[in-house]
C-alpha cells in the first residue's frame, strides 16, 4: 500500500513539474542524427561535414556568393540536440570575404517530423562580411533558422541544411543593410538521418 501512494505522489509531482516547465510535444522531439535509417538510433554521426556551393547573400547594396565549409560535431540525443563547429568561406565574388567571429558556432537541432528538423544559431558567434566600400558588418547567428533535412527527403544523397532568405541580424559594423536575408544550400558529405 505505501509503495502504491508513493508512486502516486511521484506521478502527482511530475504532472505539476510538467505543468509549470510547460512540457509537450509542440517543443519537438529529442533529436538526433544516424549513420542509418532505424526507428531507435543505435549509431549516432558524430562528425558533420557540410559543404555549399554559392552561398548567396543579399544586402540590397551588394548581393554576394560564396562557397562555404561547416564542419562539426554533435552532441548526445536531446531536445534540442547541439550541434558545435566551424564555418569557413572563400571563392566569395564581387572582392568580398567572410570570416568567422567569437566560434565556435553553437547549433541547435530539433527534429519537428520524419526526416526533417530545425537547425537554430545560438548567441555568441558571428560572421564578419566584408566588401570594399559597400559594407563591414558582423552579423549574429543568434536566431538565424535552417532546416535539416535526412537523405529520405533530401534533394541529395546525404542530407541537407537549407536557409531560405533567412534574415541576418547586424551586431557591428559599418554601412550595414537594414534587411540582408541569407539563401544556401549546405549538402552534407556522408548520410545522416533524423532520428529520435
Amino acid at each position: 500500500m505505501k509503495t502504491i501512494k508513493t508512486f502516486g505522489l511521484f506521478a502527482a509531482i511530475v504532472t505539476i513539474a510538467m505543468a509549470l516547465f510547460g512540457v509537450s510535444a509542440a517543443m519537438g522531439e529529442n533529436t538526433e542524427l544516424c549513420e542509418t535509417d532505424t526507428e531507435t538510433c543505435s549509431a549516432q554521426v558524430y562528425h558533420l561535414h557540410y559543404v555549399a556551393s554559392e552561398m548567396e547573400i543579399l544586402t540590397g547594396a551588394i548581393d554576394y556568393k560564396c562557397d562555404a565549409l561547416y564542419l562539426a560535431t554533435t552532441g548526445e540525443l536531446g531536445a534540442p540536440q547541439a550541434i558545435e563547429g566551424e564555418f569557413t568561406y572563400s571563392n566569395c565574388n564581387h572582392s568580398c570575404s567572410r570570416s568567422e567571429v567569437e566560434g565556435p558556432v553553437i547549433l541547435l537541432l530539433l527534429k519537428t517530423a520524419h526526416e526533417k528538423a530545425t537547425l537554430t544559431g545560438t548567441p555568441g558567434a558571428g560572421v564578419r562580411s566584408e566588401c570594399p566600400e559597400t559594407l563591414e558588418c558582423i552579423y549574429s547567428f543568434e536566431d538565424l533558422v535552417g532546416t535539416v533535412k535526412g537523405p529520405l527527403l533530401a534533394k541529395s544523397g546525404n542530407g541537407e541544411l537549407i536557409y531560405d532568405h533567412q534574415p541576418l541580424t547586424s551586431t557591428d559594423g559599418l554601412l550595414c543593410p537594414t534587411t540582408p536575408k541569407l539563401d544556401a544550400r549546405f549538402v552534407l558529405l556522408n548520410p545522416a538521418y533524423v532520428s529520435s
